[in-house]
């Protein structure tokens, strides 16, 4: 499956990129402010736009988006190590009937890039919306933890479905998609189109706030 070949290099990209002898640059966590900001499309008031700390953070549970009547359990995502051609290699086991945090990536509310997966055909299907077109730029997005908080990301990018045998510069795309950032954001990922899948869609979300 789609999964298997992109997130295996994923893991390596994110485990490489996390055991590298390389001084982060400090990210300044802004200070919590108590006047109510209301996001871009104005459909939902946030508290706070202010990220939490890492320590801080919960883990995600839910994934909803109001305007489209849609919203799916979240869990955390393992992975196992498998053989793929004669090379032992780690390969991430998404839910069937959930969508799949990737468990070396961002946090709820958190600086850095949180990656959820969820499948579009088999099982519950829970990104189906996803490959039909439905969740698109200026789409909210809302994710709680097991903490009860609640966090508002807004879409900010659908990308271009990637080929799953594409080129090297394509699979190369595809990584950056999935890889490590200073500012906070959500990134969904599953197959494409909604009848098949022999691509790869990602859609991204910028970090609005914290969501009442």
């Amino acid at each position: 499956m789609w999964q298997k070949i992109l997130l295996t290099s994923l893991l390596l990209l994110v485990t490489a990129c996390q055991s590298a002898d390389v001084t982060p640059t400090p990210i300044a966590l802004p200070t919590a402010t108590a006047t109510a900001i209301v996001s871009q499309s104005a459909a939902t008031t946030v508290q706070s736009n202010a990220v939490i700390a890492p320590e801080a953070a919960g883990v995600p549970v839910r994934l909803n988006a109001p305007a489209l009547n849609f919203a799916v359990p979240v869990e955390s995502m393992s992975w196992q190590v498998t053989e793929v051609e004669g090379t032992r290699q780690a390969v991430w086991t998404v839910p069937e009937t959930s969508a799949g945090w990737h468990i070396n990536s961002a946090r709820p509310g958190t600086a850095g890039n949180m990656v959820i997966s969820g499948h579009h055909l088999i099982g519950a299907a829970v990104f189906a919306p996803l490959a039909r077109g439905e969740v698109t730029v200026g789409t909210q997005l809302l994710v709680s933890d097991d903490q009860g908080r609640t966090f508002l990301y807004e879409v900010s990018e659908v990308a271009p479905p990637i080929p799953v045998n594409g080129s090297a510069a394509e699979q190369q795309q595809a990584t950056v998609y999935l890889g490590p950032t200073e500012q906070p954001m959500l990134t969904l990922m599953t197959g494409w189109p909604d009848f098949s899948d022999t691509h790869y869609l990602f859609v991204r979300a910028v970090f609005v706030g914290s969501a009442p």
